[in-house]
């Protein structure tokens, strides 16, 4: 392969269909960098029926040994299989993007094989211990990560704030923020999904605990009460979604809120472009894709203050509120505020589309090549043209 371009190897246990944040960031920048000339392959997790290979737009995807554990699909291959398929592959770089077997066993190849290595954060601890089983692995899985990023030639944060607190946790490899891409058409293309709703409230992510929904369903239960024609619509799929059905009945919120399932790219636009604020409740995010989607849409976000990028996407009062995650008054009270305000929303949601041009795809991604670029320099110790 020219010189020019790379050979760049992915790995991650979720890819294509995207069930994570991570996932669908991952179609954005794979299909980006085929479309700059670069030669992508990824190694993923194989869900019942599908191929082991195929090529989806360009992108050479490899599925391997896969099971199901908390509701995610994990990649399980042997080192034999990820021996093969990198000498198949033959990489200038390979870009890590999940801490889990697969990687435990790659990554001891690719120092083998002097391959660079990149491997963005985009979990911390918080999101592997989330469920309960693995609370009691803690300390054990703190020191995994830091060994991981310790064995990366370049460690990739998504949040400012999250990149400065690494070192401070041992982390010795170089750390280099760059933002998840949003990857949309211009809004004022999409037609906005036809609503009734007087006032319409949007989340969209995984139905699972982390994404503190219930917190969401209590708070919009005490805007109902003042603002009987608002809707909630919820984006998504999950493990949860039965208890948070139950949560709507006992909350008595009848059909004021709409579970839409997973959203495609197009449809998620449409609703996006209908809604008059979108709220991201999670107790554990580090950048938070939707809400940086719900902003290129010109929409006032409300963020928990658990988001560890909360002050980075949202300036309080200016696109939207930072709220305590905990405090069902506070989220009420700021929905309250927006829907007496519509002279507000809009103001803040053109400072909120303003602020989004940062994390237009184009502008990621040509940071993101260059820091492929730096990091193979650095480590073949010759310059690419």
């Amino acid at each position: 392969m020219s010189a020019e371009f790379l050979s760049i190897c992915m790995l991650s246990d979720d890819f294509l269909p995207g069930a994570t944040g991570v996932g669908s960031h991952l179609q954005v920048v794979c299909r980006r960098l085929v479309e700059l000339g670069h030669q992508v392959s990824i190694i993923t997790s194989r869900r019942p029926a599908e191929p082991e290979y195929e090529e989806w737009l360009g992108v050479k995807v490899y599925r391997v040994r896969t099971i199901k554990a908390f509701g995610f699909y994990q990649a399980i291959p042997s080192v034999k299989t990820l021996e093969y398929l990198l000498g198949v592959i033959k990489p200038n770089l390979v870009h890590f993007h999940y801490l889990g077997l697969m990687l435990l066993r790659a990554m001891p190849l690719c120092v083998k094989r002097s391959l660079p290595v990149v491997y963005t954060y985009h979990m911390t601890e918080d999101h592997l211990t989330q469920p309960l089983p693995m609370r009691p692995f803690r300390r054990l899985i703190v020191s995994k990560i830091v060994a991981i990023c310790n064995s990366a030639d370049l460690v990739i944060s998504v949040s400012e704030n999250l990149a400065a607190t690494l070192p401070g946790k041992g982390i010795r490899a170089p750390v280099r923020f760059i933002s998840n891409p949003v990857d949309f058409v211009a809004p004022e293309s999409v037609e906005a999904q036809q609503s009734e709703a007087g006032f319409a409230v949007m989340f969209a992510g995984r139905l699972n605990p982390e994404k503190n929904i219930p917190f969401l369903l209590r708070s919009f239960a005490q805007l109902r009460q003042r603002v009987p024609e608002a809707q909630l619509w919820i984006a998504g799929a999950g493990a949860d979604k039965e208890s948070l059905m139950r949560q709507c009945d006992a909350l008595v919120l009848g059909q004021s809120v709409r579970f839409l399932g997973f959203l495609g790219h197009g449809e998620l636009a449409r609703f996006y472009k209908a809604c008059d604020v979108f709220v991201l409740p999670s107790w554990v995010e580090t950048q938070g894709l939707v809400a940086m989607e719900a902003m290129w849409f010109g929409k006032p976000v409300i963020v928990a203050d658990s988001v560890v990028s909360a002050t980075e996407l949202v300036e309080h009062g200016v696109n939207g509120y930072v709220v305590r995650a905990d405090q069902d008054q506070e989220l009420a009270e700021s929905l309250i505020a927006m829907h007496l305000d519509p002279g507000m929303r809009l103001k803040m949601g053109a400072a909120g589309q303003l602020r989004s041009q940062r994390f237009e795809a184009g502008r990621v991604m040509v940071n993101l090549v260059n820091a492929y670029r730096q990091t193979v320099q650095d480590v073949s110790g010759r310059k690419l043209t």
